[in-house]
Parts: C-alpha cells; sequence; structure tokens
C-alpha cells in the first residue's frame, strides 16, 4: 500500500504472472516429452498401481513427478508437496520390491508402506501418514488392515529420520483454549457440516470440471496448457498474492489465530481456484496441503460467524474457540472430500502439535460430513468404493465356489428389473429413476428387445447441461456395446467382469436370443449368494 493506503502493483508486476506460466511451460514439457501421466496429483498413482497393476509404478513416471513437481512449487503453483513425496515414497518401495522378486500381494503392502514413508516424514505426521496411506485407498471408510503395521512402521522411521537431519519445524504450543467446552459448541460444530460438505462439493466440481471440460478441450497442444494454467494464476495473484504457494505459512497463522476475519473469509474461494487452476492445467503437485488451508479457512470463518452470532443474540455461553474451529474445519473439509474420516482426524491433531484431545469428536464431524457426501465426490478418481471393488482382493473369495454358483442363481429377474424405453424423453426418465437405487438400467425398443444400458449418472449429468440436452431421448445416452452376462455364466467370470467394467449391474441376456432380457446381475446380488452358500457350506 502507498502512504494514503492505496494497493500499488510492484515496479516489476508483470514477473508475477509471467513466472508460473514459465514453470507451467517447463512443466508441460517434461510430462509431454517423458511421462504423459505425470501431470496432476502423485497420490492417484499409487491408488491404481494397488488395484490394478499389482503395486508396479513405471519408472519414469515418479522421476518426471518429482522434477515437475519442483518447476510448479518452485514458481508458485498453489499445490502441496504430499502427493509427489507420496508417490516418490512409493517407487522406492517398488524399486525395492523388484530387488527382492516379491509376489504381488507384498508389492502392494510395500507400496504402501513406501508411500506412508514419505508423507510421514515430510509433513511430520507419523501415524497419521499410516492411517492415510490405507484408507486414500477406497471411496468409504474402509482401511488396507493387512498393511497398516508395515505402514506405521515405515512412517514412524520416516518421521524419526527427517526429524534427525531436519529437527522439529511444528509451530509453537496451540492456545490453551483448544478443545469442545461445552454442548453449545458441539452443536455449533454440527451445523457447521453442512456447509462444510457444500463446500467441498464446489472445490471437486471446480478442479474436475477445469480439468475436463475446459483445459483438456482447448484447441492448444497439451504442452502449453500448464503455462496456461500457470499465467491465469499469476492473474489471480495480483489481486490476492496468499495463493500462491501450498499454504503451509498461513495455515501455521491461521491456527495460531493469527489472520483477521476479513483475510480468512476472502481467501476461500481464490484459494480454490488457485488450487484448482494449478492441478487441473497439467501442473504438478499434490492437493493434501491446500485442502488443509481451505478447510481452516472455511472453519475460521464459520468461527467467527458463530462468535458474532452468540454477540448479536446475548447468548450467555461461551462462543467456541476459533483455532478449535480451524481444525474442525482442517479436519471435516479433507475428511469429506478425500474420504479419509479416521486419517484426516489423526493428521490434523499431529498437525497441531500432537493435541489428541479432540480426536474422537474430530472423528465424528469426519463421519458426518463423509455421510452425506457424494461418494463421487473424491479428490481422488482413482478410488474405488470398497475392497471387493479392486483387482486385489479378488482372490480373497473361494474361487471353487464361485465357479459352481451361476448367474441365474443370482441375478435379480427381469419382472423386478425396471426397463426404460429408448424414446423416452430424459425429463421423463429422471422422475422415473430418482426413488431408485440401481445405477444402470436397460433399455428397450418399441417390442421390448434389449438396445443398451443407460446409467444413472449420465442422466444426472445431463441435467447439469440441460440446455444442450433439453428434448433429448434416453437413447442418445445409452451405452449400446455393454458387457453381458448370460444366466449360465458362473459367479467367478461375473464377478471379474463387474470389477473390469467398473461396473456394479450388467445386463443377463438369453443366449439363444441376444435382444431378449433374462435380467439384471448386482454385484450385491452375487455377494449374497456367494456368503449364504459360504454360511452353508453347499459346494463340491
Amino acid at each position: 500500500k502507498d502512504n494514503y493506503g492505496w494497493i500499488v502493483l510492484p515496479r516489476y508486476w508483470i514477473l508475477i504472472p509471467l513466472i508460473p506460466a514459465l514453470g507451467g511451460l517447463f512443466c508441460g514439457f517434461l510430462i509431454r516429452s517423458f511421462a504423459p501421466e505425470a501431470g496432476g496429483e502423485g497420490t492417484d498413482h499409487i491408488i491404481k498401481s494397488f488395484h490394478a497393476r499389482g503395486g508396479t509404478l513405471r519408472n519414469r513416471v515418479p522421476v518426471t513427478k518429482m522434477l515437475t513437481s519442483f518447476l510448479t512449487l518452485g514458481t508458485g503453483g498453489s499445490a502441496g508437496f504430499e502427493g509427489p513425496v507420496t508417490l516418490f515414497g512409493g517407487w522406492i518401495a517398488h524399486l525395492l520390491s523388484q530387488g527382492l522378486q516379491l509376489n504381488s500381494r507384498d508389492r502392494r503392502t510395500l507400496l504402501l508402506a513406501g508411500a506412508a514413508g514419505g508423507i510421514g516424514g515430510l509433513f511430520q505426521i507419523p501415524i497419521g501418514g499410516a492411517f492415510f496411506a490405507v484408507e486414500v485407498l477406497y471411496a468409504s471408510s474402509a482401511l488396507e488392515f493387512s498393511a497398516i503395521l508395515p505402514c506405521i512402521l515405515s512412517s514412524v522411521v520416516g518421521y524419526s529420520v527427517f526429524q534427525k537431519i531436519h529437527g522439529t519445524l511444528r509451530p509453537a504450543d496451540l492456545p490453551a483454549t483448544v478443545g469442545i467446552h461445552s454442548p453449545f459448541d458441539s452443536l455449533m460444530f454440527l451445523l457447521f457440516i453442512p456447509v462444510i460438505a457444500l463446500a467441498g462439493l464446489i472445490f471437486v466440481t471446480l478442479i474436475r470440471e477445469l480439468r475436463h471440460r475446459v483445459f483438456r478441450q482447448l484447441p492448444v497442444p497439451d504442452l502449453f496448457k500448464p503455462a496456461l494454467g500457470g499465467f491465469l494464476l499469476g492473474c489471480l495473484a495480483l489481486i490476492c498474492p496468499q495463493v500462491l504457494g501450498g499454504g503451509y505459512e498461513w495455515m501455521h497463522r491461521l491456527m495460531h489465530n493469527g489472520l483477521p476475519f476479513a483475510l480468512i473469509a476472502l481467501l476461500i474461494v481464490p484459494k480454490m481456484l488457485a488450487t484448482a487452476l494449478t492441478v487441473s492445467s497439467g501442473g504438478s503437485g499434490g492437493l493434501f496441503a491446500p485442502s488443509l488451508l481451505i478447510g481452516g479457512l472455511l472453519g475460521g470463518t464459520l468461527g467467527h460467524a458463530a462468535h458474532f452470532c452468540y454477540n448479536y443474540f446475548g447468548v450467555s455461553a461461551a462462543p467456541p474457540d476459533i483455532t478449535t474451529c480451524v481444525l474442525v474445519g482442517m479436519s471435516a473439509f479433507f475428511a469429506g472430500i478425500a474420504k479419509l474420516p479416521f486419517a484426516a482426524a489423526v493428521i490434523v491433531c499431529e498437525t497441531a502439535d500432537f493435541h489428541y484431545a479432540i480426536l474422537i469428536p474430530l472423528i465424528v464431524l469426519n463421519l458426518l460430513h463423509l455421510a452425506i457426501q457424494s461418494p463421487s465426490t473424491s479428490l481422488h478418481e482413482e478410488q474405488v468404493p470398497a475392497p471387493i471393488d479392486s483387482e486385489a482382493h479378488f482372490g480373497n473369495y473361494s474361487i471353487d465356489l464361485l465357479q459352481v454358483l451361476t448367474v441365474k442363481e443370482a441375478m435379480k429377474m427381469s419382472a423386478d428389473a425396471l426397463t426404460i424405453p429408448r424414446s423416452m424423453l430424459i425429463s421423463e426418465a429422471v422422475k422415473l429413476i430418482a426413488p431408485k437405487p440401481e445405477s444402470a438400467f436397460p433399455v428397450v425398443d418399441s417390442g421390448g428387445k434389449f438396445a443398451g444400458l443407460v446409467y444413472a449418472n449420465d442422466i444426472w449429468g445431463a441435467l447439469q447441461h440441460w440446455g444442450k440436452w433439453r428434448g433429448q431421448s434416453v437413447w442418445d445416452l445409452t451405452n449400446v456395446t455393454p458387457a453381458v452376462l448370460s444366466p449360465e455364466t458362473d459367479l467367478y467370470t461375473a464377478l471379474r467382469t463387474c470389477i473390469l467394467e467398473h461396473a456394479d449391474e450388467l445386463p443377463v441376456i438369453v443366449p439363444e436370443k441376444p435382444d431378449t432380457l433374462a435380467g439384471m446381475l448386482r454385484k450385491s446380488d452375487i455377494l449374497a449368494v456367494y456368503n449364504d452358500r459360504l454360511a452353508a457350506a453347499q459346494w463340491r
């Protein structure tokens, strides 16, 4: 500011947008030249490697990821170090498993241990790093229990080695008022959750829309897209310079109540936009630290709003502590959009100088956010809903039993299956499927013959772009070549097809009449008949 209080730009203001753009240009060159999949967030590579690649990684991806992350973060990109470090730790584990010639199960376990060691050491969260590695795989509250002990050991060792070399980097002690001191505090934090859930939905949607509908659709070479994202980030930084970088220093000041209310509230949307521009354009960096900062800003804003309401209405009880509000916002926001209800609570407690007094309340609030947030609203697109959806756990089921059970014993019969005429308008189909729990519906022609599948997500997606789909029929959204089963198909083949196709339901077709629908088979139907027969031991 000048002597009159006006905000003025620095003398070399043009460098603010140019430096992130230049970093993005070099980042795009490395990604395009060596590893096209190295852009974006690094944790998804670990998740995909665990579920679909037997715990293996391409050697060039982590190396390229580290170089591009240095460029992105060193030039002001709004991202964190944790995603790339998680990937690099997993890569070291991958190299070790290759040298030891481990089987796929041990490779997967070692991969998670390497990731836990990386994030636990860098972010100084010895227990949180372990929980992060075993929980981030699934878009639910499921954990990879078989890897928890190796991950704890690796994360604690990484934490110890980092502290031995660099010493403690933690902020000073938090205020003594941190904690939940009355039922009014608990009630207020419960009221925070719907607002936090809405903000999480906006943040994830912003990242995905910019990635899939803006940057991937731009008619420019992929080489220049990270540069464009960096330039737009720099333009935003001219107005709000606090959005540059991962935000670690702002997080520490926020936890110590060192920021004014106006700045806390005004930073939320710019930080969301800055992070989305950095990662969605192809810049390399993690979403861990920015998500914690955004959640903390949101919690701080809600805390100050609660203080105002307490004073305005003359509530005799003491208002909730601002630092506690910040910690609640960090934990609940990150837990809901990363699907880490337990890990997020532990991470926030360890980040807050190992303040475990609020661990249980944080877990409760995290689970509440996870329960009301859509399962598809996740920062990690490679997550699967549950262990049954992962190839890593396919061998947990008795193959002998699955091979003697057939689809006709488990499928939902066509009399119970909802079919949609191909000529039905999308607006009419919405009303038809709204009360139904199914994710896919068979489409039939005027003669009742099977014509394909339409997915509920596609119908709901059409509503978001109603101008394009107004007056269109269900046929315009139909997949005419879905994977199909026959009544005589064994459940081993059926379950594996569901996993490979990422489908919860598949159509069952009469072999002699390929256009005749026999029914719909749901994955839950397979598990139900499997568990019944397993309990009764009714197989040869």
